[in-house]
């Protein structure tokens, strides 16, 4: 097991090679070493790994992490990002070698959003109740639009609040502000910065910002993003496009384009030009930037928003798991946790009525 972030870095070449057979840029390296650095404390890595031959067959990467309810051991940073996670391995004999380095620990492990398909979901689900008590349940969903097809038999398809609205709105945008301008970068590391620095400031000025979840609020999710985005730059991954009304800047997507697909991390838009829809326009140039680029799907990442249904796009089905070894710690995180989730109902009762 790792538990330093040192410990963890060194661990790149090998990670990616596993990594890469699950075509998931939350699964690789630079993801879970972004967040190591930018959401946890030296020393609290609980990276389990499992090697053959000296070759790594798989990985979990864990943290310990302080809750409401005590100690739980969790993806990193899973807890700040509530982005879908996993682990990684080659074969089910590795990931029962995980599950029982895991459990040996004899800390509760909470995991948000692992998806539905992974093999961690059914091997959970098979332990024997004398190691571990277990609870998966459905999490939040992300979409995605499946982009291998005509661009104009997917638009055709649209509803007429997007192929007739748009439109629209785009005429009086350019006749009240300007031209519409896209610009797709694909920026080296020296340009991140600059970059960064207008996103910030365009989410910043809308709702995110008045509630405290903008990255010029969060200073941890900003230095998260930062350190991403260089490394996400280094490996030619990482996308920005920006979205002008004329000489201002109306909306900026942060992606990056990995395994044949777009991955969308963030977009904001800008609150004075909120009337002409500018985040929608952005999307509706990314997504169509996604066909014509021939990528197989635009994924939304995050929890699936009811504006995203509007581009017909697939669910992404995860769950939440949780794993309570049979030890002291463990049976007392599960009973803290089911305290928890009665008076949670108790008080959604109460309120109801």
């Amino acid at each position: 097991m790792l538990r330093s972030i040192q410990q963890f870095e060194a661990l790149r070449d090998d990670w990616d090679t596993l990594a890469a057979r699950f075509r998931n840029p939350l699964l690789d390296h630079d993801w879970f070493l972004s967040c190591a650095e930018a959401f946890h404390a030296d020393g609290d890595l609980r990276v389990f790994v499992v090697r053959n031959g000296g070759a790594l067959i798989g990985a979990a990467p864990l943290a310990r992490s302080l809750t409401a309810r005590g100690s739980r051991l969790t993806l990193l940073g899973a807890s700040k990002l509530f982005e879908p996670g996993d682990w990684i391995f080659a074969s089910d004999e590795a990931l029962a070698a995980l599950l029982d380095q895991v459990i040996r620990t004899g800390e509760p492990t909470l995991m948000t959003r692992v998806p539905a398909e992974s093999s961690l979901c059914a091997a959970l689900t098979a332990l024997p109740a004398y190691r571990a008590l277990t609870l998966s349940k459905s999490s939040a969903a992300s979409l995605a639009v499946m982009t291998r097809q005509p661009w104009d038999a997917y638009y055709a398809s649209l509803s007429s609040l997007v192929t007739r609205n748009l439109p629209r709105i785009r005429r009086k945008v350019e006749k009240t502000l300007g031209r519409i301008q896209v610009t797709l970068n694909e920026p080296d590391i020296p340009g991140i910065n600059d970059l960064l620095e207008t996103f910030v400031a365009v989410e910043g000025s809308g709702w995110k910002g008045r509630a405290g979840s903008a990255l010029e609020k969060r200073l941890d999710l900003r230095d998260f993003f930062a350190r991403y985005c260089r490394r996400a730059a280094a490996q030619r991954r990482l996308r920005v496009a920006t979205l002008s009304f004329g000489s201002q800047v109306a909306a900026v997507e942060l992606s990056v384009e990995a395994y044949g697909r777009m991955w969308q991390l963030k977009i904001g838009y800008n609150e004075a030009v909120a009337q002409y829809y500018p985040g929608l326009i952005l999307t509706e140039a990314s997504i169509r930037a996604a066909f014509d680029r021939g990528l197989d799907a635009y994924e939304f990442l995050g929890s699936a928003e009811p504006w995203e249904e509007r581009w017909r796009p697939e669910a992404r089905r995860y769950h939440l798991l949780a794993i309570y070894p049979i030890s002291a710690r463990g049976v007392a995180g599960a009973c803290r946790d089911l305290a928890g989730a009665l008076w949670g109902r108790m008080q959604t009762v109460r309120t109801a009525g």
